[in-house]
């Protein structure tokens, strides 16, 4: 079996990765925030190509800036006709001796894409939980909850506001980096902040496609979860949302998150049964 040709992406290879993802039917993308090209643009990534004898790309596996010793495997293409299991396992052994260095501790991957599941075990994969998705649809709402917050919106000042709050709520490598913040900013239709005693301890991100909306981040200090922070937040938005005419809302949340979906299910959202597993690497 002839072993690849093994690259670090740079932006003269941006073409080849965008034709493999596009004509390759093994593919994994979980970008967030970022289209591909700008994804593939930040500073930190860490982006292995492999090219056959040939000059043909033909596998690409890209893992996210590392923050608190976690980052996502957010970016992989096997080109057709390729050994997936090759390719994927010198691609993945390739990544692991950096790990080290970059001060990597854990790989997480959310498996939107089934075929991927039978060769994750090939990179010491193991599952760990699922992301729950949940909707709503309709205008009825709750008992406005009451709480001494200032609500504000949200701007790119705010950010280093924002991330102290998330990194305290969220564990790596759920928590967002400030790129994360300044690019959901630009994308929302709604970022709302709470403030207590002149202090930030909670916020919302929301999206909004037409009747549609999609709550893609509700974070509250430890010190204050359970005390209806979240509530007060999710009661601002669904009923900002409603007057812009939103009849429908979306959520996803961990399995383990007990809370929030206690929270969510107090404001009419349910599980529709599209849950996301998640895998890990690492401790």
């Amino acid at each position: 079996m002839t072993t690849p040709l093994l690259v670090d992406y740079e932006r003269k290879h941006r073409h080849d990765v965008l034709s493999l993802l596009f004509y390759s039917r093994r593919t994994h993308t979980h970008l967030d925030w970022y289209k591909t090209g700008h994804w593939l643009d930040l500073q930190g990534n860490m982006i292995q190509l492999a090219y056959d004898g040939k000059g043909k790309l033909i596998g690409v596996l890209g893992l996210s800036a590392v923050l608190n010793e976690g980052c996502w495997l957010r970016l992989l293409a096997i080109a057709q006709g390729a050994d997936i299991r090759h390719i994927l396992t010198v691609l993945w052994q390739s990544l692991c001796p950096r790990f080290e260095n970059a001060g990597v501790r854990t790989v997480a991957i959310l498996v939107i894409n089934n075929w991927l599941t039978a060769y994750l075990p090939l990179m010491d994969f193991r599952y760990i939980e699922d992301v729950v998705t949940m909707h709503r649809t309709g205008v009825d709402l709750p008992t406005a909850p009451t709480h001494p917050l200032l609500l504000r919106n949200g701007y790119s000042e705010d950010i280093a506001d924002m991330m102290r709050v998330d990194h305290a709520a969220f564990p790596s490598p759920w928590q967002m980096t400030r790129a994360d913040f300044f690019n959901s900013q630009r994308q929302a239709a709604s970022c709302t902040l709470a403030e207590y005693k002149g202090r930030v301890v909670g916020y919302e991100v929301s999206t909004r496609h037409h009747t549609s909306g999609h709550l893609a981040r509700l974070a509250v200090i430890p010190q204050l979860q359970g005390k209806r922070v979240g509530s007060v937040l999710l009661h601002n938005l669904l009923s900002k949302f409603n007057r812009r005419g939103v009849r429908s809302m979306t959520v996803n949340t961990q399995q383990s998150n007990i809370r929030s979906q206690r929270l969510y299910a107090r404001y009419g959202f349910r599980r529709n049964g599209f849950d996301i597993p998640i895998w890990q690497w690492g401790v």
